[in-house]
C-alpha cells in the first residue's frame, strides 16, 4: 500500500495542472500573451477590415460628389472663349456650342473638334455636322449616352446642343 502523503514519482512538480485556468465556458484569460495573441490578432484584423471598408466608402462618396459630368469635363478641357460660346445647362446635363459665323463670333473649328474628341462624338456624326446646310434645318445624332441636335447658317455659324441621355 502506498502512503497518500508520498509524492508520485510520475508527477513532476513543475508540470502545469491540466485543469488549471479552465472553466465550464472554456479557458480563462489569465493575462498571458500566449492566450491573448489569437484574440488580439482577430481584433486587429476586424479593425483593419472595418477601416478599409470605411475608406472605400468615403472615397466612393467623394468621387460621386465631385465627379463632373462629361460635358463639364469637356468644357474644362477645351475652354469656352466666352460663356455664350459654350454654355452648360441643366446642372451639367446639357451643353450648347456656338461656332464662329460670318456675322458673329464663336468657337473656332479647332475648339469644336476638341469638344467632339472629348465627348467621343462618332466620325459619322461629325461628318453630318460638317455637311449641314442652312436649308437642312435642325439635324440630330446620338451616340453612347449622349445626343445632339444642331443647325447651321453661314452668317450665324453652328449651334449645337449636346445632352446626356437619361
Amino acid at each position: 500500500m502506498t502512503d497518500p502523503t508520498t509524492p508520485d514519482p510520475n508527477e513532476s512538480p513543475l508540470a502545469p495542472d491540466p485543469t488549471a485556468g479552465t472553466s465550464a465556458n472554456g479557458p480563462e484569460d489569465d493575462g498571458s500573451s500566449a492566450n491573448n495573441a489569437p484574440h488580439r490578432r482577430r481584433r486587429y484584423l476586424i479593425a483593419a477590415s472595418a477601416m478599409v471598408i470605411l475608406l472605400a466608402a468615403a472615397t466612393s462618396i467623394l468621387f460621386l460628389v465631385q465627379r463632373d459630368s462629361p460635358l463639364e469635363a469637356a468644357r474644362e478641357a477645351c475652354g469656352a472663349g466666352r460663356d455664350d460660346w459654350a454654355m452648360l445647362g441643366d446642372d451639367g446635363r446639357s451643353l450648347t456650342l456656338r461656332s464662329v459665323g460670318e456675322e458673329r463670333t464663336g468657337l473656332k473649328l479647332e475648339q469644336l473638334h476638341c469638344y467632339w474628341t472629348e465627348l467621343h462624338v462618332p466620325d459619322a456624326v461629325v461628318a453630318e455636322v460638317k455637311v449641314t446646310r442652312a436649308l437642312d434645318g435642325r439635324q440630330s445624332g446620338e451616340w453612347e449616352d449622349m445626343k445632339a441636335s444642331w443647325i447651321y447658317h453661314p452668317d450665324d455659324g453652328l449651334q449645337m446642343i449636346i445632352t446626356l441621355s437619361d
